[in-house]
């Protein structure tokens, strides 16, 4: 294995067992080594960073996937506070359907979905571990499938929209002002929304409320917590505003949501 568009050899005919699935955060301004013998390794990451896997460097940006096999030695730099999904699985050994995955992928326009479906398998890994070993299995899958872009070709999102995008995840639970999160990296308000909106095809405001309403619908599906109490969990305390967010944004409110889940989960 090696250059920036590698790929590893990944038997998938068999479901994988999964060992630990979760949100991981790490730095600023820290370096993490691992080895793990008999574990594969998948990452979303929402971060700019930087990993070598026994030695060979790839670049990490907000929206890839990455794989690592067992017995690799991995170091991963995080130069800010950075976060990421990742999951920590077996596959048996001699289980076919030997496909090549790429190390390294830019999900691009498809990374929401991605990270909504990882979403689900992590919801699923502390209630119904079966479930969530067959969404990550279908994950795998598509990793596998796509066509990905060669990441050198990726456009790389300026330094000050990857800052902020940290920040707002961080703070989802928080009121966040669009003129505050603009001074905390260093740009005015109008240039901040020319970014971003350059970025993302969104102005700041409208990328906050489509992460608290993921967050939201996530825990719609896959949570008793009260209605109430995932307004205040995604930062929004008035029940009307959250309520008229839902229903524009997922075309429906938010009872409504719950329910058609749990009609096609019945």
């Amino acid at each position: 294995m090696s250059g920036e568009n590698a790929c590893w050899d990944i038997p998938l005919d068999a479901r994988p067992t999964v060992l630990q699935m979760m949100v991981g955060i790490h730095g600023p301004n820290d370096v993490r080594r691992y080895r793990f013998e008999g574990l594969w390794i998948v990452h979303l990451y929402g971060y700019t960073g930087q990993l070598f896997l026994d030695g060979q460097p790839y670049p990490i940006r907000p929206g890839y996937a990455g794989i690592m096999p067992p017995g690799i030695t991995s170091e991963t730099h995080f130069p800010d506070l950075s976060r990421h999904l990742f999951a920590h699985f077996r596959l048996p050994e001699n289980a076919g359907g030997v496909v090549p995955i790429p190390v390294m992928q830019d999900l691009g326009s498809d990374y929401p979905a991605f990270h909504q479906a990882f979403e689900q398998a992590l919801g699923y890994f502390t209630t119904n571990v079966l479930r969530a070993e067959v969404r990550l299995w279908d994950i795998l899958w598509q990793l596998a499938e796509r066509r990905p872009r060669p990441i050198s070709e990726t456009p790389r999102l300026h330094p000050a929209v990857q800052h902020a995008q940290r920040i707002i995840e961080m703070r989802l639970t928080e009121p966040i002002r669009v003129r505050t999160l603009a001074r905390e990296v260093e740009l005015s308000h109008n240039h901040l929304t020319r970014l971003f909106r350059a970025a993302t095809g969104k102005t700041v405001t409208g990328y906050i409320q489509e992460r608290r309403v993921q967050r939201a619908r996530h825990l719609l599906l896959h949570s008793s917590l009260s209605i109430k109490a995932i307004a205040a969990e995604v930062g929004i305390y008035d029940l009307h505003l959250f309520n008229k967010l839902i229903r524009r944004i997922l075309g429906a409110p938010p009872r409504e949501v719950r329910a058609h889940h749990g009609e096609k989960e019945g």
